[in-house]
């Protein structure tokens, strides 16, 4: 049989020996040099061996050191592997993780419901992330169903995944889902609606609530000189006790601005989470009210917000209603509902979902990697305002073009 020979790439100065770097400092260990050795890509394997050798992120002098590489060399040889997926650089400390590279994981993702915006986008952003790192990410869809989770977990769980980022929505069949996946010995993140051994992610709750709360009572200090009859907490009994923060926080948030608040007016009442639900809720409370009274509105998230913006308008009360949506969003309806000077809406509290999948891949593969995780990872949020309210950090939006703060 007859031999080929194949081009190598070598990247050797002609004035320096073979094996010994720019610096005369002898390269990583190697077995072998022989004539078929490509030093290119043996320093890029220094350099992995440099990090998988570390159980925290490294410097890249700390790599350069241990891979015995110059500055610039392991520059290049590291913004390189990370277009590749096989190293991580985190953007803040500016330092270097190793990940393994392409599809060398499966990692399963059951979304919460593919027709809902917000999941939509948090879908969109995980696509994205485990793109560009060369992971495979095999997706299901939840429908916002206990039951369709269940399944779902089943069928990852029989696909043989090696993590599993949960959406759920419902908190009871959290710890059944938990108990699946821990036997499976399939580590967990779950987004929004904690699971027992799973880490969480998504926002803090209460601080959220807080800031919407504030707004709120900002809003009615302001127009209508603190004077509010009604505040209706749009809740969702079926997340559980976690999201309900949001609403402790919103009371908190309000009786800041106005201490003197009566606790009797704050009324409770399930949105459930849906358009519907939160309508059905909203338009029973205003056929209670007078005429004139003032009614502020927390709405658990934008799904409850729209139900209670389209209550309000039927009722014809925009002129006694505030609305903060305290939700995941806001979506483009909510968006399209700032931009008009009339609305009820006066703001929400963003968690910018598109940001969601380039925040949980480095997690899930610092899981895997074997490199500690925290037990729970907040996300931003902040607040979006229209211009005729002044938001407790001083910002103005326009009325005619709501904008991200």
């Amino acid at each position: 049989m007859q031999r080929v020979q194949l081009p190598i790439a070598v990247d050797v100065m002609k004035d320096h020996p073979p094996g010994q770097d720019t610096d005369g400092r002898e390269p990583f260990p190697q077995k072998v040099q022989g004539r078929y050795y490509v030093e290119l890509l043996g320093k890029a394997l220094n350099v992995l061996d440099a990090l998988r050798s570390s159980r925290a992120e490294l410097r890249l002098t700390e790599i350069a050191n241990k891979a015995h590489l110059d500055i610039s060399t392991t520059f290049r040889l590291l913004r390189t592997l990370e277009e590749r997926g096989y190293v991580l650089r985190d953007s803040k400390t500016k330092r270097f993780r190793h990940c393994l590279g392409y599809r060398a994981y499966r990692i399963g993702y059951a979304q919460l419901a593919s027709d809902q915006p917000f999941c939509q986008k948090v879908t969109q952003g995980l696509l994205q992330a485990a793109e560009k790192a060369r992971i495979e990410l095999v997706v299901t869809d939840n429908h916002d169903s206990p039951e369709e989770a269940v399944d779902n977990a089943a069928r990852l769980i029989a696909q043989r995944v090696d993590f599993v980022i949960e959406y759920q929505f419902h908190h009871r069949a959290a710890p059944v889902l938990a108990d699946m996946l821990h036997k499976a010995g399939i580590p967990t993140l779950a987004i929004d609606i904690p699971m027992p051994n799973a880490t969480y992610f998504g926002v803090d709750n209460y601080a959220a609530g807080l800031l919407g709360g504030n707004a709120l009572a900002e809003f009615a200090t302001a127009h209508w000189s603190g004077h509010v009859d009604r505040i209706l907490l749009l809740e969702i009994n079926e997340a559980g006790p976690v999201p309900q923060a949001r609403m402790m926080g919103t009371v908190d948030g309000i009786r800041k601005v106005l201490p003197k608040l009566d606790g009797k007016v704050v009324l409770h009442k399930n949105g459930r989470g849906t358009e519907a639900g939160s309508y059905s809720a909203t338009l029973r409370i205003l056929r209670s009210l007078d005429g004139h009274e003032r009614l502020l509105i927390a709405a658990g998230n934008d799904n409850c917000a729209c139900g209670a913006i389209r209550a309000v308008r039927e009722a014809g009360r925009e002129q006694f209603t505030a609305i903060m949506a305290q939700g995941w969003g806001p979506d483009d309806a909510l968006d399209a509902e700032l931009r008009k000077a009339d609305s009820p809406l006066i703001g929400a509290v963003a968690y910018f979902p598109e940001k969601y999948g380039s925040k949980i891949l480095p997690i899930v593969l610092q899981s895997l990697n074997g490199q500690p995780i925290p037990p729970a990872v907040y996300i931003e949020h902040k607040l979006i305002f229209r211009a005729e309210v002044l938001t407790p950090a001083g910002i103005y939006f326009p009325a005619e073009s709501a904008a991200q703060a």
